[in-house]
């Protein structure tokens, strides 16, 4: 599978990894385990990264089911969203997928490295450990 989803409690972060093409089975699994992931906070707040990079754009079945998650990952918890993708057409519809999510997304940050990701999630963690 082109997807590896991991859990830093510790850190509040969930990963999402992904690259390639995204089929309606991976979704599925995806969705269970990213739901799962988001639940296992009870409702505190968290961080997501994920690293989109190599990641193709998807069909509108999965980007359907990409969107349920995110609007179920922001309604359980998630605060912020590190987008990292080096496919603009992929980022694009992230991106209009985050929106559609939340319509003035404000959750959503795109970067174009790993370094300024863990950057961004690191002053997210500091005003999440003051709350």
């Amino acid at each position: 599978m082109p997807v590896k989803l991991t859990n830093h409690p510790k850190l509040r972060t969930i990963r999402f990894v992904a690259s390639g093409t995204l089929t309606d089975d991976d979704l599925e699994t995806i969705g269970r385990e990213g739901m799962a992931l988001s639940d296992s906070y009870r409702g505190k707040k968290h961080l997501v990264l994920a690293d989109m990079r190599g990641l193709k754009p998807s069909t509108p079945r999965v980007a359907e089911k990409l969107g349920e998650l995110i609007v179920y990952q922001r309604s359980h918890g998630v605060s912020l969203c590190v987008h990292l993708s080096d496919e603009s057409v992929t980022r694009l519809q992230m991106d209009r997928l985050s929106r559609k999510a939340s319509p003035h997304d404000s959750a959503t940050v795109d970067v174009v490295s790993l370094d300024e990701a863990e950057k961004v999630l690191s002053e997210a963690r500091l005003k999440l450990n003051s709350e």
